[in-house]
């Protein structure tokens, strides 16, 4: 039977789970206590995916596929940066019901946001830059994509970036897909949908960037989402929203050292101590990290089933909105969200649900 998912809290049956670079792949640093933090970020990583697939599997039973990375890793090397590492798998693809939708253009405003933190490119040269590292990326799903097909699904490429599973929402016959700003046409947005998906309810959330890290339908009923946020009095009528404050990170001390050198935007332990590491961050890989002071994680929701969902950490405010619900909170650490700007939504993508 092939796979299927019409709506994110029907019971979880596959699912992909991210997988960082090893720590082999930083020999190339020089600087011995730089590579070996970057080395203990992939160990880190690593076990914590390990502990997410063991929930998902013995807990609930779920079958997990991961990517795969190219044997010869500089594939991965382009114009002198690396691309990032399959961290991520909700951003590059979605399952609406029985067809798999791969995005061909990489997301604009992540483009723009990226552009602007860099100085050596034109924004032509850095388009051409960004449409390589996109296909590289594509590359490290393209196990996951044979596996689909093998499956009978069909898998349809679009040049629409918001089709995947960080911007839309799948309830049954209904998609929601969040805007990428506040102001963005939500007219002509809608137009670009419907003619993608003319036989669904299309609706439009102006969530003014990833929808998965601004607000998350849990079970019907219930939202968790952020106060900024406007209404949702008109796609969700009825339903209760449990608004969550804004993140707490730039209170923290490792926020403040973070400005000093990186205007917040990502934090490794002791990275502050170590030049050598934030130019490596900033030179080679700033693609790579997001702005983690901005991203509220707690919304960023796997939901399981109607009675399971799993994040990244203890929210009260989550757990007693899901306990009003019936709802069972199971928490899987990620420990480096902070650098990746991930949480357990993000380093996830269903693939079936039953």
């Amino acid at each position: 039977m092939s796979y299927q998912v019409f709506q994110h809290w029907d019971p979880l049956q596959v699912c992909v789970v991210g997988m960082t670079y090893p720590p082999d792949y930083y020999y190339w640093i020089q600087d011995r206590n730089t590579r070996q933090r970057f080395q203990t970020l992939a160990e880190e990583t690593e076990q914590d995916y390990q502990a997410l697939i063991a929930l998902l599997q013995s807990r609930f039973g779920i079958r997990v596929l991961r990517p795969q990375l190219p044997e010869d890793l500089s594939a991965l090397k382009i114009h002198d940066h690396w691309v990032p590492p399959p961290v991520t798998p909700r951003d590059y693809f979605i399952m609406i019901h029985d067809e798999l939708w791969v995005p061909q253009q990489p997301n604009s405003s992540h483009a723009q946001r990226a552009y602007a933190n860099q100085t050596e490119l034109t924004w032509t040269e850095f388009q051409h830059r960004d449409l390589a590292q996109h296909r590289a990326k594509l590359s490290c799903y393209q196990n996951v994509v044979e596996h689909v097909l093998s499956q009978g699904n069909t898998v349809r490429h679009t040049d629409l970036d918001v089709v995947s599973g960080c911007f839309v929402s799948r309830i049954g016959q209904d998609l929601y897909f969040a805007t990428q700003s506040y102001d963005e046409d939500q007219t002509q947005l809608l137009a670009k949908v419907n003619q993608l998906f003319p036989r669904t309810r299309n609706r439009i959330v102006n969530a003014g960037g990833h929808g998965d890290a601004t607000y998350c339908p849990v079970t019907p009923g219930l939202i968790i989402s952020l106060r900024d946020v406007p209404t949702y009095a008109d796609t969700f009528p009825g339903w209760e929203v449990v608004y969550l404050p804004p993140s707490d990170y730039a209170d923290t001390a490792e926020f403040r050292a973070s400005m000093k050198h990186n205007r917040g935007r990502w934090n490794i332990p002791g990275f502050e101590s170590d030049p050598n590491l934030v130019h490596m961050v900033e030179h080679y890989f700033e693609s790579w990290v997001g702005n983690a002071s901005e991203t509220v994680f707690d919304v960023n929701i796997l939901v399981i089933d109607q009675k399971n969902i799993v994040v990244s950490s203890h929210n009260d405010q989550v757990e007693k909105a899901c306990a009003r619900h019936g709802i069972e909170v199971h928490v899987s650490p990620f420990r480096h969200r902070y650098f990746w700007d991930a949480g357990i939504h993000c380093i996830t993508n269903d693939l079936s649900r039953a």
